[in-house]
């Protein structure tokens, strides 16, 4: 069940310009998700491991897909991302052990700590966690609520700027391919009710018609079911694939009610 927390007051929106950031899809092996996620016609990459997790991602601009799995877990657990990640294992557990699929995403915020700021006030339980790779020029800050649904965001914002770190950093890993990502779907038993949830969280009016949340640079549908998890990547542009991947439906926009995974 979800919980309301604080007044409609402390809940407005303040200029903290929410987008999608990315979204992590928890698989088996790296390698071969991102060989499936290429065939798909979106075209992604593998990293090397690090810290005893292994990542890749398809990445469209200053989004992406993130696309990892944990290598060994010792390594990982006693990690700033392990530690940081400690209530999200059992979850992320289930997800490898059933072959794969969509945890969370994440929310990128002008400044996280006044969004952990203002979530706190309304009662919500969030822990800040910083991350800075020693030796890089990038860091990020993260703000992860407490008692909240699996799916349920966290906040971040990069230093420096994220569109700086693409075009700095990352201009050569960019190769969105024919599709783009329009949003995704979460099956919920109640989607009015997560719909407004999630809504007042990021302070986005939400298409109550629709139980869309039209959160920019991807848009969060929500639809009837027992998941209680994000389903399924909602593709535009070319001829989008109507397949899955390691768990995670791909369907183009508008295959409605789109079909799990």
């Amino acid at each position: 069940m979800i919980a309301a927390h604080g007044t409609l007051q402390e809940r407005e929106m303040q200029p903290e310009s929410p987008e999608f950031d990315h979204l992590l899809h928890c698989v088996p092996d790296v390698e071969s998700a991102t060989e499936a996620y290429t065939a798909a016609g979106l075209p992604a990459h593998a990293n090397q491991p690090y810290l005893g997790f292994r990542n890749g991602a398809w990445r469209l601009d200053a989004r992406y897909v993130e696309i990892l799995t944990v290598v060994d877990r010792a390594e990982f657990a006693n990690s700033p991302f392990g530690q940081a990640m400690t209530a999200w294992m059992p979850h992320v557990d289930a997800l490898l052990a059933a072959g794969g699929g969509a945890l969370n995403f994440a929310t990128h915020v002008t400044d996280v700590n006044a969004t952990t700021e203002r979530l706190r006030r309304a009662g919500h339980k969030v822990d800040l966690h910083v991350f800075a790779r020693e030796g890089s020029p990038v860091s990020f800050t993260e703000a992860v609520l407490q008692e909240a649904p699996t799916w349920a965001p966290f906040f971040i914002t990069y230093t420096p700027d994220r569109q700086v770190i693409l075009d700095r950093y990352s201009s050569g890993r960019v190769a969105r391919g024919p599709h783009d990502l329009a949003g995704f779907v979460i099956e919920t038993p109640d989607p009015a009710a997560s719909a407004t949830w999630l809504g007042e969280l990021l302070g986005i009016p939400v298409d109550q018609a629709r139980n869309v949340v039209p959160l920019p640079g991807g848009e969060v549908h929500f639809t009837p079911g027992p998941a209680d998890a994000i389903t399924t990547l909602l593709l535009t542009e070319g001829a989008p694939p109507s397949t899955s991947v390691a768990g995670l439906g791909l369907r183009p926009l508008g295959s409605v009610p789109p079909d799990k995974p």
